[in-house]
């Protein structure tokens, strides 16, 4: 049997972000230059720009990185199947995204640190702001598209205010966690919170009771899309 062949040029990008993330990480944004880079990884100049032609291309790459952390933490509701990843209520989303953020791990101990980081710079770096504005704006949209089709009647709340909300839950949350682990007891936050946005919900008054099947596709968390898709970014790098 034919052993499969090593894609080298994939590994050798993965070890430049990682060493990338690493610098961030140990150092701050700041210190992230193509000679601290280079030194991570143990890799020569020539090595680098062979993959990565500017320390820019190298810090879209981070961010890439950061999102492909963000979706492993998030993962989706277990009502859920790889063939109809988007048929889950957006009542079953909420408490799963809510418990994501609030009873599992981050997927890499470098998430937090590359989250905080890019927010950091959108004061200064308009390009940043435009990537996370857009980034955020397009989960508010799928997310509202989502909570309207599934939102109590008598709720006179618009889909996106809801969003917003709910997204301004698991950030502030993820926050306060960042900076302390043990900031309130993770369990009754959880309870908390659902209990705040369960009347808004049909079926959020049923927790405990069997869930729902769902019959329509809310696309509750849909992925961005791809990088050449979103504002360009300036040429100057900053984390």
């Amino acid at each position: 049997m034919r052993t499969p062949r090593i894609d080298i040029g994939r590994v050798r990008r993965e070890q430049i972000v990682e060493a990338a993330v690493a610098v961030i990480t140990e150092r701050g944004i700041q210190r992230l230059s193509l000679s601290a880079i280079e030194k991570k990884a143990g890799m020569s100049r020539g090595q680098l720009t062979y993959y990565f032609r500017a320390k820019e291309d190298i810090l879209l790459a981070v961010f890439d990185r950061l999102l492909a952390l963000l979706y492993a933490r998030v993962g989706q509701p277990e009502t859920e199947t790889a063939a109809d990843p988007c048929s889950g209520t957006a009542w079953e989303w909420v408490q799963h995204l809510l418990a994501s953020v609030l009873l599992r791990p981050p997927a890499s101990p470098e998430f937090d640190c590359l989250q905080h980081t890019f927010l950091s710079q959108i004061a200064h770096r308009d390009d940043f702001r435009r990537r996370l504005a857009t980034l955020y704006g397009q989960w508010r949209s799928h997310m509202g598209e989502g909570l309207a089709r599934d939102l109590s009647p008598a709720v006179d709340i618009s889909p996106h205010a809801l969003a917003a909300l709910v997204q301004a839950m698991l950030h502030g949350l993820s926050v306060q966690l960042a900076a302390d682990a043990n900031a309130f007891d993770r369990q009754e936050m959880l309870a908390l919170c659902l209990a705040l946005l369960s009347p808004m919900f049909p079926t959020g008054n049923q927790a405990g009771k069997k869930r729902p099947t769902a019959s329509k596709k809310n696309g509750f968390l849909k992925k961005p899309r791809s990088r050449n898709h979103s504002p360009p970014l300036s040429a100057s790098a900053g984390r």
